[in-house]
């Protein structure tokens, strides 16, 4: 029988695309194919390459792709790393802890589990100790990549949520579902969502739509939420990083490396948010947020993950000091300082998401961990988010770590995690 050449090539790629696991149809209670809901699972989970030995040593790795609903509206594909301990279930399954990782991208390729499978890197900081710590205690744990972050041959499409609270939320609460539809009676329903820096704002999140699970799923059952060094309010974060950068530039004297790490946070990330706000449909111009230089990075490399980028921004910021003795901090060419907080759609778009959160109350115990020595959520940013949270009903647990910076806070406080796990799940 002969084929039209594009049928042929359309059949070929539909057969190809099947055997590679990333498009099934669903099977419906009479055998015919239906549309997938969202935290159904497509295809079959592959096993995952180059995982830590400190995790691979006590847990097996799958990634997962599943279906969640996406910023614009339609259902995306999305990715997770699901890690199983390798002794056997207990009688009722295992509990689930969705693990939230810190930032690291835009584009797809910045995912955590393309870096591990593609560069044999694990990419979110120190959490392999901790995701090993969790599965030792017999947790199983699914880590999301997130909306827009994962391998392209998996079907995921650029257009990462960054700090948007459905996003990041559906992102969580649908591995949760996915995870629970694939392993059924070996995991509890018992679940809690985790996660560190970005991944502590898409914890809360996954808390805020945390009734969503249940009704997708009912064997779930929500426990409560672990958020470490989460940024609760990036404003008031930017005012006052702005007000450092502004009094350190009026010395007169040499910025030092510390000042200079503090203009390149203040910088880098921000193309993170602006591709998000116009993604989702925010009417953000660039050019009011942006000077020539950080305009450039914004068009040219928005692609570029977090660690290259904050190097090829730290650079222009060290040449251009550089190239003269009246360049001072606050005068380089990046953000417009402060000024964009006030831009009617950038004050939407936190209002209508961080907002959100501290208006609201959260089901379920919080344990916050956070650092004092944290630049990226300073303490009267921390303690008036989570005081505004608490007058809300909220049932927060904020433990303050003495002396501990940001890249600190899973390490310092991993016993307080794991006792908290040990408390939720009944588990030791």
């Amino acid at each position: 029988m002969l084929l039209h050449k594009g049928r042929a090539c359309a059949f070929v790629l539909l057969a190809a695309l099947l055997v590679g696991g990333f498009i099934a149809p669903v099977g419906g209670p009479d055998g015919s194919s239906r549309a997938q809901d969202d935290g159904d699972v497509v295809g079959d989970p592959a096993p995952l390459r180059n995982v830590p030995q400190e995790i691979s040593s006590v847990a097996t790795g799958e990634l997962l792709v599943y279906r969640m609903p996406g910023m614009r509206g339609e259902q995306v594909n999305a990715t997770a790393m699901l890690f199983l301990p390798r002794k056997a279930p207990p009688a009722g399954g295992w509990p689930l802890f969705v693990w939230g990782h810190g930032t690291l991208g835009w584009a797809p390729h910045c995912a955590p589990s393309v870096q591990l499978q593609e560069k044999n890197e694990w990419a979110d900081g120190p959490n392999a100790a901790l995701l090993a710590a969790v599965l030792k205690m017999g947790i199983a744990v699914v880590a999301p990549d997130y909306e827009g972050l994962g391998p392209r041959s998996a079907g995921v499409p650029t257009g990462h949520g960054y700090y948007d609270l459905p996003s990041e939320g559906n992102s969580m609460i649908f591995a949760a579902v996915a995870a629970q539809r694939y392993l059924g009676d070996r995991l509890s329903g018992q679940w809690a969502p985790g996660g560190w820096s970005e991944g502590g704002f898409a914890a809360l999140a996954a808390a805020y739509y945390s009734p969503l699970a249940t009704k997708a799923e009912p064997a779930l059952d929500y426990q409560g939420t672990i958020t470490l060094a989460p940024v609760p309010d990036v404003p008031a974060m930017n005012r006052l990083l702005w007000q450092d950068i502004d009094n350190a530039s009026r010395s007169g004297l040499p910025p030092t490396a510390h000042q200079i790490d503090q203009l390149v946070f203040a910088n880098a990330e921000t193309i993170y948010f602006t591709k998000t706000q116009r993604y989702a449909g925010y009417d953000v111009d660039p050019r009011q947020v942006y000077g020539p230089n950080m305009l450039r990075f914004y068009r040219q490399d928005w692609q570029t993950c977090l660690d290259d980028l904050n190097d090829a921004v730290r650079q222009d910021i060290v040449s251009y000091l550089s190239a003269s003795p009246s360049h001072r901090l606050n005068t380089y060419p990046g953000v417009r300082g402060d000024s964009p907080n006030a831009l009617p759609e950038n004050r939407r778009f936190f209002e209508q998401n961080q907002g959100k959160l501290e208006r609201s109350t959260l089901p379920g115990s919080i344990l916050w961990l956070y650092g004092t020595d944290d630049i990226t959520s300073p303490n009267s940013v921390t303690y008036n988010v989570v005081n505004k949270m608490v007058a809300n009903g909220n049932d927060i647990n904020l433990s303050v770590l003495e002396g501990a910076g940001h890249y600190d806070v899973p390490v310092v406080g991993l016993p307080l995690i794991q006792a908290r796990l040990g408390q939720l799940f009944a588990v030791e």
